[in-house]
């Protein structure tokens, strides 16, 4: 239930006290948030993630007497609880992650994690946006999660309490497909045995002051191809041998780039054979909220032109219009390219054979595509083409996420961005991914999930990832606002 626009417009002034707070401290926060982004925390390598537990314990130890760093068999969780005094309040799980994506310094103009506040401009962003933050983590994803701990710090000392039980969930293995999350979560099933939703803070917000609601998250299957030498051909130790011999020796890294090139057809669509036949659920409110979107789009030419800026790319692809090209973002199976290694990897030329090769991928599955049945769909593709010796392995997954959109956790983060002064659009199903299923499976209807927040900032899992200097500010507020709309809405629901 909605709730009408005089409540709207009361809600900073009922809590105008901790929004007095919030900015104030804002310059603290945001010196706040730089330093916590120096601290290496690479899930991939492991560089820092211990320290990296260590100092966001310490930050949630602020708020939640608990908090704790939790072993897995990964990567630790580090968790936290914080109740409400009020009797009648829910409880909402606060999920976020401490890990980062690996950084290519050589791409980067400023230090990966230096923190570097900086005139838009100078990174060719459009220089309205101002000064920005810029490193690995601030948009993705720690500037967020320490945003909403401190939003609710300020709410703890200005008013001595929150609206609804907090249970905070922080992992350290998310960008490496969260293999110890569904563990955690089951071993702690009695924690969220009565949560009534989950919520990924973030900061989306565009240009023009439109925060994007997101109701739904694709389904995510990474997978690894790899081929060596054997007893089908090339070396028997996977050895790598001199080039000449390619004329009668069977070459691993051939089998690779003809296995993942079967993968694609010439507008790098997904070829894999059936994939056309899955059957998607896709319902009447993913598409109309899809129709909205691309008309959104199509009148606004100006989006994707600023979105083309912000990327750094001069065309989208096949040189289509973005709103052309938002269905596929949104319902598509979509498959990437992470990379190809194999072979002499130094500069010059070595005139060999190599014995063995790798490529990794990842598919993007919207609602009703098992990850298994993709899997399999795979792996029949490549034996058709006679490569058999390329092995599937390392394989990770999750299903996709969807809540509807009048679900209270939804309707209070619009609520919430118009009492801060920004309005909202819907994407139906991202083209991202995140465990949100995870915490679905912890409620036998679905638990909701929320990913929604104030705050401008791009460029996530690539160089000069940044946000506004403004944007922890701007998550603060909505995070007041939120947790109070949220209480709301849902004591209302009819």
């Amino acid at each position: 239930m909605r709730l009408s626009s005089l409540v709207v417009n009361t809600y900073v002034a009922e809590h105008a006290a901790v929004h007095a707070a919030i900015g104030g401290g804002a310059d603290a926060a945001l010196g706040r948030v730089r330093e916590y982004l120096r601290v290496p925390g690479f899930s991939a390598s492991g560089e820092g993630i211990a320290a990296s537990a260590t100092l966001t314990r310490e930050h949630l130890a602020r708020i939640c007497d608990d908090a704790r760093v939790v072993p897995t068999a990964g990567h630790p969780v580090v968790f936290g609880t914080r109740r409400s005094r009020r009797p009648e309040a829910r409880t909402l799980v606060v999920y976020g992650l401490y890990d980062l994506t690996p950084t290519h310094p050589h791409e980067w103009r400023v230090d990966p994690l230096g923190a570097t506040v900086l005139p838009a401009a100078d990174l060719g962003l459009d220089p309205g946006l101002g000064d920005v933050l810029v490193s690995r983590g601030a948009h993705n994803h720690r500037g967020p999660v320490l945003a909403a701990i401190m939003a609710v710090e300020a709410m703890l000392t200005v008013e001595g309490d929150v609206p609804c039980h907090l249970v905070f969930v922080i992992e350290g293995e998310e960008e490496v497909g969260s293999p110890s999350l569904a563990g955690f979560l089951e071993e702690h099933r009695d924690v969220f045995a009565h949560v009534d939703g989950a919520w990924l803070p973030c900061m989306a917000e565009g240009t023009g002051g439109v925060m994007t609601v997101h109701r739904g998250f694709k389904g995510v299957l990474w997978f690894e191809l790899f081929c060596a030498g054997g007893e089908w051909g090339g070396t028997l130790d996977g050895t790598h041998l001199w080039a000449g011999h390619s004329a009668w020796i069977d070459a691993p890294l051939v089998q690779i780039v003809h296995a993942v090139g079967s993968l694609f057809d010439g507008d790098h669509g997904t070829a894999i054979d059936d994939v056309d036949r899955l059957v998607l659920d896709i319902d009447d409110e993913d598409r109309r909220d899809g129709r909205a979107l691309a008309e959104a789009l199509r009148a606004d030419p100006a989006a994707e032109a600023e979105m083309l800026r912000t990327l750094g790319v001069a065309r989208l692809r096949a040189g289509k219009r973005l709103d052309e090209l938002v269905e596929r973002f949104m319902f598509g199976i979509n498959l990437n390219l992470q990379g190809v290694a194999g072979g002499h990897p130094d500069p010059g030329y070595y005139t060999m054979l190599p014995g063995a090769a790798n490529a990794r991928l990842d598919l993007r599955l919207p609602p009703g595509v098992a990850a298994a049945e993709a899997l399999g769909l795979i792996r029949a593709h490549l034996d058709r083409r006679g490569l058999s010796s390329v092995q599937i392995r390392d394989v990770r997954s999750y299903p996709a996420a969807r809540t509807p959109g009048t679900d209270p956790l939804l309707t209070a983060a619009a609520t919430a961005a118009a009492a801060h002064g920004a309005r909202t659009s819907v994407m139906p199903m991202f083209n991202g991914c995140c465990p949100a299923s995870l915490f679905q499976a912890l409620a036998p209807a679905g638990l909701p999930f929320s990913f929604a927040g104030l705050g401008q900032g791009e460029r996530p899992h690539a160089p000069h990832e940044f946000i506004r200097t403004d944007a922890v500010r701007r998550l603060m507020d909505f995070t007041v606002t939120y947790l109070h709309a949220w209480t709301r809405n849902s004591s209302e629901e009819p």
